[in-house]
C-alpha cells in the first residue's frame, strides 16, 4: 500500500468511528495506537516453518479487537518486502500523533555477525536486503515522535550457516528522520529466546523445526486468560502492564515449552523502558489466582540475575532492576562457570612488566602474522616466551593515535586503536577476538593513579566484558531510572580524572541503546580532554544525522565493537570504501573479526595511507 493509499485509509476509519470495520481506529482519539504484524513462514531457500503465519494472525486479531489500527503483512496472502513495511510504518509516524507502536514479527530469525537480530522477510537469504535489522530500527524509532514503540519477536535468534546469510544488511523499516529531542520514545522489546550464549544457537537452516509459536500463544494468553497477580487497574481500567508482561513470560514460556517437549528449553528477554503504567492491552477479565494444588513456579533463573550479582560484587549497585535470586542458586541454573571463564580471561591477563614500558598492543590466544600501522607508524615485535601470545611496540610520533591491522597465524584478524601511553591487549578464543582493553604504559603520567584502583578496575573491566558477552551489559528502566544508572556507571568509569577507554567505550554503547545522549556526549567529551583522541565507536554514537561525522580524530577507521556497524546506516557515517568492502567479512564474535581475505586488504590499504 502506497503513503497516500494509508493515509486516506486512517483517514477514513476515522470517519467511520467505534463501527468501523477490523484495522481501523476504534475512535478518533487524540493519542492513537497502531500495530505493524509481520507473519513469514516461506522465505526463500529456508525450511518451512509451522506456525509463524498463523501466530501473525492470531495478533492482528487481538490486537485489532483492543482499538489498534492494523497492518498485515503476512504471507498466507503473498510475498512480505522491506519497502511495503516501510511504507506502512512512515504512514503512520508522519501525522506526528502516533501514541504507541506495536510492531510484531513472527519467522525466521538470526543474529548476524555483530549480534544483531535480523528478521527475514519472503525473498530472503537471496536477497541481501530483505531482512529487517531490529537494531536499527530501535534506534530509528527514537526518532519517530511517538510516545511509546513496542518491538514484539517471536523469531529463533540462530546463527548465520553460510556466507549469504551472514552478509544480509537488513533493512530499515522506520523513517530516517533528523534527531528530534522534543519527544523521546520509550523502546520496549520482547524476544521469544535469549541470545548469545545462552541461547539455542542452531543454524537458521535447522531452527525451523524448533519455532512452535510457544511465544505468542503465552503472549496473549497473558491478556486473554490472565492468572494469578499480573492484573492491575490503570486510570480505572484492568490491564497486564509491560513490566508485569515481562516477568509473566520469564515464567510462563519456559514451562510452555517443556511441556511441549522435555528436550524444549526456551527462555524469553524482554527489554523494558516504559513507566509501570504503560500496557500493550487491555486484561479480559480480573485474574484469580492459580488452583491450590498448583504450586507457584519458581522464579526462573537467568544470566541476567548472574550479572546482576557480579555488578554489585563490582560496585554498579544500580545498573539492573532484577529480582534478586541467590548466586549459588543462579549460578547452577543457568551455567555460572562460562560467565566466570569470560571474567579470568579478561582479568588474568598478564604482560611481562619489560613490556609494560611503552605503547604498543598486546595479543593473547593467537600467534602474528602480521602487524600493520599507517605510514608514519613505526612497529617492532618485541620477544615474548609465550607461543600462543605476541607483543608489538608502536611508536606514533606527534600523532594522538593510529589505526592497527592485526593479522593472526591462524587466519583472520580485527583492527585497533594504538593510544599513546597505553598498552591494548586483544584476548583470542579460537580465532574471534573476544576482548580489547587498554591499560596505561608504567612509564605513562596515568600509571600511579590507575595503579592506586588496579583490583578494582579490574574486576569491573571484567565483569563488564562479560556481560557484554552475554549481551546483558545494557541500562533498563523508566527514563528516570536510565538516567540514574546512567550517572552510576559514568562515576565508576573514570579513576580520577582518567577515563578507562574500554569502559567508556561498553558504556557509551550502554547509555545510546537506552537513549541517554548526554551521557553518550559526556563519554565523548571526556575522552577527547584525556586523550586527544576518541575512539570511531563513541564518535559514532555520539553522532546526529543532521551533523556531520567528525572524522578527525576518531580511531580506528572502523567500528570496534561488531554491534557498531549495523549503527553505522543509523547514525549517518560513511566509511572508507576500503572499510565497507570488508564489512562483508565479518566474522561472528563481540569485537570486530574479520577473515583473512578483508584483513590482507585493509592491511594494504593503511599501509598505503588511504585509510587513516
Amino acid at each position: 500500500m502506497r503513503r497516500r493509499d494509508l493515509l486516506a485509509a486512517i483517514g477514513g476509519a476515522f470517519a467511520a468511528g467505534p463501527l468501523a470495520a477490523h484495522g481501523a481506529w476504534a475512535q478518533a482519539t487524540p493519542n492513537p495506537r497502531a500495530a505493524i504484524v509481520i507473519g513469514v513462514d516461506r522465505p526463500e531457500g529456508l525450511p518451512v516453518l509451522r506456525a509463524a503465519a498463523s501466530g501473525a494472525r492470531e495478533v492482528e486479531k487481538w490486537l485489532g479487537a483492543e482499538g489498534y489500527f492494523v497492518q498485515s503483512f503476512i504471507d498466507d496472502a503473498g510475498p512480505v518486502r522491506a519497502h511495503g513495511l516501510y511504507d506502512a510504518i512512515a504512514a503512520l509516524i508522519e501525522p506526528g500523533n502516533l501514541d504507541q507502536l506495536v510492531v510484531y514479527f513472527a519467522g525466521h530469525g538470526f543474529l548476524n555477525a555483530g549480534r544483531n537480530e535480523m528478521w527475514l522477510l519472503s525473498e530472503a537469504p537471496r536477497n541481501a536486503s530483505e531482512a529487517v535489522d531490529l537494531e536499527d530500527c530501535v534506534f530509528a524509532a527514537r526518532e519517530s515522535g511517538a510516545k511509546n514503540v513496542v518491538f514484539i519477536s517471536d523469531a529463533c535468534r540462530s546463527t548465520p550457516d553460510s556466507l549469504k546469510s551472514s552478509r544480509m544488511r537488513g533493512y530499515q523499516i522506520f523513517p530516517n528522520l533528523d534527531v528530534a529531542r522534543r519527544r523521546r520514545p520509550d523502546v520496549d522489546q520482547f524476544f521469544a529466546t535469549l541470545p548469545g550464549k545462552e541461547s539455542n544457537e542452531a543454524p537458521v537452516s535447522e531452527s525451523a523445526a524448533q519455532f512452535e509459536g510457544i511465544y505468542t500463544t503465552a503472549l496473549i494468553a497473558a491478556f486473554q486468560s490472565p492468572q494469578g497477580d499480573i492484573v492491575r487497574a490503570v486510570n480505572g481500567v484492568n490491564v497486564v502492564s509491560t513490566r508485569m508482561l515481562k516477568a509473566y513470560l520469564a515464567q510462563e514460556v519456559p514451562k510452555r515449552a517443556q511441556a511441549k517437549s522435555l528436550r524444549l528449553n526456551q527462555r524469553p528477554e524482554s527489554i523494558i523502558e516504559s513507566d509501570s503504567d504503560a500496557f500493550i492491552a487491555k486484561a479480559a477479565a480480573i485474574a484469580v489466582p492459580a488452583p491450590p494444588d498448583v504450586p507457584e513456579p519458581a522464579p526462573v533463573a537467568t544470566i541476567g540475575h548472574l550479572v546482576d550479582s557480579e555488578f554489585k560484587l563490582a560496585g554498579l549497585t544500580q545498573l539492573s532492576l532484577r529480582l534478586a535470586l541467590p548466586t549459588a542458586v543462579v549460578a547452577a541454573a543457568v551455567g555460572g562457570p562460562s560467565f566466570r571463564s569470560a571474567q579470568n580471561i579478561v582479568r588474568d591477563v598478564q604482560i611481562p612488566d619489560n613490556l609494560m614500558v611503552a605503547s604498543g598492543v598486546a595479543v593473547v590466544g593467537a600467534d602474528l602474522k602480521s602487524f600493520v600501522g599507517g605510514p608514519r607508524t613505526k612497529t617492532e615485535r618485541r620477544p615474548w616466551d609465550d607461543e600462543h601470545s605476541a607483543y608489538v611496540q608502536v611508536d606514533l610520533g606527534e600523532a594522538r593515535a593510529g589505526s592497527l591491522v592485526v593479522a593472526f597465524a591462524e587466519g583472520g584478524g580485527t583492527v585497533v586503536a594504538a593510544l599513546p601511553g597505553f598498552v591494548a591487549t586483544v584476548v583470542v578464543e579460537r580465532g574471534l577476538v573476544s576482548n580489547v582493553s587498554y591499560v596505561p604504559t608504567r612509564d605513562s603520567f596515568r600509571w600511579q593513579e590507575y595503579a592506586s584502583e588496579g583490583p578494582r578496575i579490574d574486576d569491573l573491566r571484567a565483569t563488564v566484558a562479560a556481560s557484554a558477552q552475554f549481551g546483558e551489559f545494557r541500562i533498563e528502566g523508566d527514563r528516570e531510572a536510565r538516567t540514574r544508572k546512567a550517572r552510576d556507571i559514568a562515576d565508576k568509569i573514570r579513576v580520577g580524572k582518567v577515563l578507562d577507554p574500554t569502559l567508556g567505550l561498553y558504556a557509551a554503547y550502554a547509555y545510546a541503546g537506552a537513549d541517554i545522549m548526554d551521557q553518550v556526549l559526556s563519554v565523548r567529551d571526556f575522552m577527547r580532554g584525556d586523550l586527544r583522541t576518541v575512539l570511531f565507536d563513541v564518535a559514532m554514537l555520539a553522532n546526529e544525522r543532521s551533523k556531520p561525522f567528525e572524522r578527525q580524530d576518531a580511531f580506528p577507521f572502523c567500528p570496534m565493537l561488531s554491534q557498531g556497524w549495523s549503527l553505522l546506516r543509523v547514525k549517518g557515517v560513511r566509511l572508507a570504501p576500503e572499510a565497507e568492502a570488508a564489512r562483508d567479512h565479518l566474522l561472528p564474535a563481540l569485537w570486530t573479526t574479520f577473515d583473512s581475505e578483508a584483513i590482507d586488504a585493509l592491511g594494504a590499504a593503511l599501509a598505503k595511507g588511504r585509510l587513516t
